[in-house]
């Protein structure tokens, strides 16, 4: 992983990571949702649902569609698609597996542990 990707993924997951971000995303994981109803459905301010769908904006996670006076949000699914394959490419079982059994093979650490228990 690049410096540039670590960077880019350590900020979505803080970002996510967010009790009410991750409900505004969850809640929009349904489908498109008027902002007016996010925060009645969420049991959060107006002014704290706009923060945090201003955050998510920003991050390329969520989109807006003007209907009117008002504004629908939906998740961006191609940038949630693209965070996915990071997911998959860095933190599946497998590969954190993989890194471990290397990691233990160069320290022997589980050798060691293991001659010392008997």
């Amino acid at each position: 992983m690049t410096n540039t990707e670590a960077n880019k993924f350590q900020k979505l997951l803080k970002l996510i990571a967010n009790e009410n971000k991750f409900k505004i995303i969850q809640l929009l994981a349904r489908g498109e949702v008027c902002v007016c109803d996010i925060g009645e459905k969420l049991g959060i301010e107006q002014s704290l649902v706009s923060h945090h769908l201003n955050s998510l904006r920003e991050a390329g996670l969520v989109n807006n569609r003007k209907l009117g006076n008002w504004i629908h949000c939906s998740l961006n699914r191609e940038e949630f698609g693209k965070l996915s394959k990071l997911f998959s490419k860095y933190l599946s079982p497998e590969v954190i597996s993989d890194e471990m059994c290397s990691l233990h093979e160069e320290c022997k650490c589980l050798t060691k542990g293991e001659k010392n228990e008997k």
